[in-house]
């Protein structure tokens, strides 16, 4: 499923990404893949815990993989695809 870019989540597509930051907290918020509607948040401010972003907006990859707790879909958002594991 393609990562499509959005300005803001508000009915967004499952799948879709939306590039934030604020100072030095820098992230990519998103709507579950799997359909479920849940939006997420991934930090990517290279602070401890935070995920690697390429920094492609494009193409975007991030690691290690991504897992909503919510509905416990995983996997990978990598050249701008989210890939279920």
């Amino acid at each position: 499923m393609l990562a499509t870019v959005v300005a803001a989540l508000e009915e967004a597509p499952a799948g879709a990404i939306e590039f934030r930051g604020t100072g030095d907290l820098t992230g990519i918020a998103f709507v579950c893949p799997c359909g479920c509607g849940r939006e997420s948040w991934l930090p990517t401010d290279g602070l401890s815990g935070s995920w690697i972003w390429n920094g492609s907006k494009d193409a975007a990859t991030l690691t290690p993989s991504v897992r909503n707790h919510w509905c416990r879909w995983h996997g990978h958002l990598t050249n701008g695809e989210w890939v279920g594991c």
